[in-house]
Parts: C-alpha cells; structure tokens; sequence
C-alpha cells in the first residue's frame, strides 16, 4: 500500500507498529524517511519503507555510454557523452567529455582515424576508465561503435549496405566503425 509522498526526516510510523524498512532510519521508537520518495507500508510483513522514485548512480567502467563525435584527431577522438536509464536507473557521468584512443576503436588495425569517425556522427562505447581528468571509452566489440553517421558532403543519414555506408541524396559511399545497432540499414 502506498501512502504518501516524503521528504528526509518525515515521520513514517512508530516501532510498536512497524519495522524501518530500506531509506528509512529509527529513532527514540519513531521511524523517519531518510530520502524523497513515497511511503509504503507492507501489512503482512509488518515493515515501512521509502521507494525512492529513481535510483542514481555515477557511470563506472563497464557501463554502456552513447556520443556525439565532436573532434577526430590523428590518434584520438573526443565525444561529448551521455547515458540512458535502464531497468529505472539512471547513471549520471562525472564528465561529458570522453575520449576514444585509436588502440581501442578496433580489434582490427586502425590505419586513419578519420576513416572510422566523422564530426557529427553518434557513437555507442563502453567506459574503459574514469579518471580525474577524463573518460576513457572503447568501441572494439561488435556491438560498439557507429549507431548513426551522416554524409560529409551533404550532411544527410547514411544507410547501411552490407558493410558500406551510402548516402541516398548524393550516392557518395563512406566507411566508418560500424555497430551492429546501427539505425538506418
């Protein structure tokens, strides 16, 4: 049964007729909420809880990010990051800023950068480190990589054609580092 919306430090119930349950804390014989969310009380097992609306954690290696390229260097390429929630979690990033290494782009090798990336294109990688100073992310699994390119003549989606990008508008062919979730096929 859900009773209410509460905040840290609301009154909950007493212990004569509850246990404190999780996000909530028991004091002199009361239990209070020790986060926002709303207030359930379990009836047949005698406990209150707090159920908070979202759960936040910070990014960590291994976590699954999605970019936009927004500089291709010779050994590196820089991509303002983001995460998406899932199973009502969200991940919040210590920075927006992530770099991709040339030694981690591929399991092949890797003789340009800017044949695997170009400004503008939309990216799905895995955290590889977190750091003071910066993220680090990979795209050398199948499933990492290129989810969306765009042509760089005329700036339209590219579609993909077996392993070859094309651009529908102006039929220019471009190569890129492929996901297997890429959008347009």
């Amino acid at each position: 049964m859900v009773d209410k919306n509460v905040l840290p430090g609301d009154f909950l119930s007493t212990e004569e007729e509850f246990e404190p349950g999780s996000n909530t804390f028991a004091e002199n014989g009361s239990i209070f909420s020790n986060s926002v969310g709303k207030a359930v009380k379990d009836s047949k097992q005698k406990t209150i809880l707090v159920k908070k609306p979202k759960d936040i954690s910070v990014a960590d290696v291994g976590d699954i990010v999605y970019g936009e390229v927004m500089l291709v260097k010779d050994n590196s390429v820089q991509l303002s990051i983001f995460t998406e929630p899932s199973e009502g979690n969200r991940k919040v990033l210590s920075r927006t800023i992530a770099s991709l290494p040339i030694r981690l782009v591929s399991k092949d090798y890797v003789k340009n950068m800017r044949d695997m990336f170009k400004i503008g294109d939309l990216v799905k990688a895995k955290i590889v480190s977190v750091k003071p100073y910066g993220i680090d992310v990979r795209t050398n699994e199948m499933e990492l990589g290129v989810i969306r390119a765009f042509c760089s003549c005329c700036r339209q989606p590219l579609h993909l054609f077996g392993r070859q990008l094309k651009c529908l508008r102006c039929g220019k062919g471009e190569q890129r580092k492929v996901s297997q979730d890429y959008a347009l096929k």
